[in-house]
């Protein structure tokens, strides 16, 4: 006989009599048995040690469940499921949330996946960094040896020892010599340098400083320029001025010349004889009134 559908399993009449197909229209000869036993929901049992599994079902003992078809990284208990296994997502657990995936960690540094997609990476020795990209040095890995406040240096751990840049005052592989700040002395402009150990301070000669050269400098040009600008206010002063007495004695002089003239005319008219000639000054001569001959104007 033709095995039985697993969308028509079959069933048990008595007498040990079974019926399966779609219309339970056919039969098959009962005592079959599987060692082990199928399970009894999930599958029966057709031949000797051979179980038929009910659909959503498989496995020699029809006890495991089937997956949602296409489902890639996701585990089911119920048929038809498809829960993803940790660091996959999606509908099909085809997404990869994973952030060790990427291989993140340089230098052979050790990713380990943490929640919501976050990593964290172990660096091996002689490194550090999120990711492990950066060399440590021996700056780092044995600690700075120089002293008095020096800088240790190594290359950004690239250079196989470590070196020190010493401050003013120290000398020496490791900064462990102190010598005198002033010497070469560092003061400028023949300033006078005092050694405090370690250090130095300068002592500045008076005007002896680039600034308060400066700013005498520009004093003298400030006060030479006020000068000649003085000067040329008080020239023109008395330029004005001067213009002023000279016309009024230029104008005095024709004045006086105008009336010796007249008296000379008194005098030739009377014949010799004395005369009180009375004349009277104007308070204000306007020169440009005065004509340049009088010798005909009559008194």
């Amino acid at each position: 006989a033709p095995p039985p559908s697993a969308l028509h399993p079959p069933v048990v009449l008595g007498g040990g009599l079974a019926l399966w197909g779609e219309w339970c229209n056919l039969s098959c000869a009962s005592g079959a048995e599987c060692l082990p036993a199928c399970h009894p929901q999930n599958g029966f049992c057709e031949d000797d040690n051979v179980c038929r599994c009910q659909p959503g079902w498989q496995g020699p003992l029809c006890d495991q469940c089937v997956t949602f078809p296409g489902c890639v990284n996701g585990l089911c208990v119920e048929p038809w499921q498809c829960i993803c296994k940790d660091g996959w997502d999606g509908h099909l657990c085809d997404l990869d949330i994973r952030a060790c995936t990427s291989n993140p960690c340089a230098n052979n540094g050790t990713c380990a996946n943490l929640d919501n997609g976050q990593y964290e990476c172990s660096c091996p020795p002689g490194f550090s960094g999120r990711d492990c990209q950066k060399k440590d040095g021996p700056c780092v890995m044995n600690g700075s040896p120089c002293q008095h406040g020096g800088s240790c240096v190594d290359d950004e751990g690239r250079a196989s020892h470590a070196s020190c840049l010493c401050p003013p005052g120290f000398s020496g592989n490791f900064c462990e010599l102190m010598t005198n700040s002033c010497i070469p002395n560092p003061c400028e402009n023949q300033g006078i340098c005092t050694d405090i150990g370690g250090d130095f301070r300068c002592r500045c000669p008076r005007a002896a400083g680039p600034q308060q050269h400066r700013i005498l400098k520009g004093q003298a040009i400030c006060f030479t320029i006020l000068g000649v600008l003085t000067s040329l206010v008080v020239l023109g002063t008395l330029g004005i001025v001067f213009l002023n007495k000279c016309e009024a004695w230029v104008s005095n002089l024709r004045y006086n010349h105008m009336l010796r003239k007249k008296k000379n005319l008194l005098l030739q008219y009377n014949s010799g004889e004395d005369l009180a000639v009375n004349i009277i000054f104007p308070e204000k001569i306007d020169m440009a009134t005065l004509p340049r001959e009088a010798g005909d104007e009559e008194i």
